[in-house]
């Protein structure tokens, strides 16, 4: 935490934080053109998607001022083997913490947002919230870092897998909420949807966090291939939802 705050106050070379922010920027770019892919024939508002953008950076602040003594004081005082430790950090803080703030976030902006009124608008604005956090955490983390050097590499590493894990988390959320939105039927099973999104979202961040924690050198390429293979089942399961959609607002058959 201390860290932290001296980061903010300046210890950092002013030519170091824009370096950072110029080599993050590469890989959030990267994937916000996969995001607005998603919804090239009503493309939403640029407004809007830099609002959601904006709400995720923001939130990173206070989540590591909730995260960061909680993962400290489990470290210090819960004396467990250490396998679990790691995923008790990896599903039950991280993954707990960062995925029920993009749900609250979510679940909050986006039944207030006129333009959300597509099932893929989800993907499109839990997917633009996500790149936000991912962002202002991908830099936080370079910055925390010894050299230019290791950040750049934290940087370019995070950038092609953490902020695409946070892609997908934030698309499943986003996801099932707008299923919750437009699958017109009773209250218990706009619910069910709205919590199966939040705990898929965990799960994913936990794997990823666990996978990462146990610092296997073989560890990124089943790891790149397991998100990928995320990827094309949430393509496959978007389409094949809107193939059944009667319209926008319409029930599914």
């Amino acid at each position: 935490m201390n860290i932290f705050i001296k980061t903010l106050l300046g210890e950092t070379h002013p030519l170091n934080l824009l370096f950072y922010l110029l080599l993050c920027a590469g890989p959030t770019l990267l994937w916000f053109f996969f995001c607005l892919r998603f919804d090239r024939r009503q493309p939403e508002p640029k407004r809007e998607i830099f609002k959601f953008f904006s709400l995720g950076a923001i939130i990173t602040i206070p989540l590591i001022f909730i995260a960061g003594p909680i993962t400290n004081w489990i470290e210090q005082n819960l004396f467990l083997n250490s396998i679990l430790i790691i995923f008790i950090l990896s599903f039950l803080v991280d993954g707990l913490i960062e995925e029920l703030a993009k749900y609250v976030l979510l679940n909050w902006s986006l039944y207030r947002c006129r333009y959300f009124d597509e099932i893929k608008d989800g993907f499109v604005y839990g997917m633009s919230l996500s790149l936000g956090l991912a962002f202002t955490e991908n830099i936080l983390y370079a910055l925390f870092s010894k050299d230019l050097a290791n950040g750049s590499m934290i940087l370019l590493f995070r950038g092609f897998t953490t902020t695409f894990m946070h892609y997908l988390s934030g698309g499943i959320i986003g996801y099932h909420l707008a299923m919750a939105k437009f699958y017109k039927s009773n209250i218990m099973t706009q619910r069910i949807f709205k919590f199966r999104g939040l705990i898929l979202a965990i799960l994913l961040h936990g794997l990823y966090n666990s996978i990462i924690r146990f610092n296997f050198m073989w560890g990124f390429i089943p790891l790149a291939i397991i998100l990928w293979i995320i990827y094309f089942i949430i393509v496959y399961e978007m389409k094949a939802t809107e193939n059944n959609l009667l319209g926008p607002t319409k029930p599914l058959e």
